[in-house]
């Protein structure tokens, strides 16, 4: 009996594990894979209707109550250029319906650089803090602004290596034969 609904149920699992593992602990910040998901739902979106969904509902879900762990307003104007910057995630997720898990790890990698280059070049421009100069810029993309508490180039490494893991996770338990059976999960 094929159940696909178990593919949707690991990847909420995976994705609330992470974000609430990581959402006080600054050392983690930005480690939860939800570019990750979210790319994994758009390349599994032919085969699985209810995966791309599920991680959408559950970052949904999780977002303002991690935001307001953190300390941060949950609904914010900045947040659209999160969802633009997701949207391009599951876009990229798209194109890599029917790859290798090999690929599909590398599009994740390019996703979350995506994710990063977008948010932090509209944070670099709509930020006061940052002088609008190539310092600026750089500054932006490696130490952050001089309030943040940790640096950015730390957030885009926890976001590579979350988002690798969570790919990695998800794709070896759906490898695991009674799920792949009962989920007729394929990766190519």
């Amino acid at each position: 009996m094929n159940r696909p609904w178990i593919a949707a149920i690991i990847v909420a699992t995976i994705l609330i594990v992470f974000r609430l593992f990581t959402a006080g602990n600054y050392d983690y910040a930005n480690f939860a894979p939800v570019a990750a998901l979210l790319f994994c739902g758009g390349a599994f979106w032919k085969n699985n209707k209810w995966m791309l969904p599920t991680a959408a509902l559950t970052w949904l879900i999780s977002w303002p109550l991690v935001s307001m762990i953190q300390g941060y307003s949950p609904f914010h104007i900045s947040n659209v250029v999160t969802l633009i910057g997701f949207a391009i995630v599951v876009a990229l997720g798209l194109a890599f319906t029917g790859k290798s898990a090999v690929k599909l790890i590398l599009g994740t990698l390019l996703g979350a650089t995506a994710f990063y280059f977008i948010t932090n070049t509209v944070a670099f421009f709509s930020d006061p803090l940052y002088a609008k100069t190539l310092e600026g810029y750089i500054q932006c993309m490696w130490t952050g602004s001089p309030v943040s508490k940790i640096p950015t180039w730390a957030f885009f490494s926890n976001s590579l290596i979350g988002n690798v893991l969570g790919t990695s996770l998800f794709l070896a338990t759906m490898s695991i034969p009674i799920i792949k059976q009962k989920t007729a999960f394929q990766v190519a």
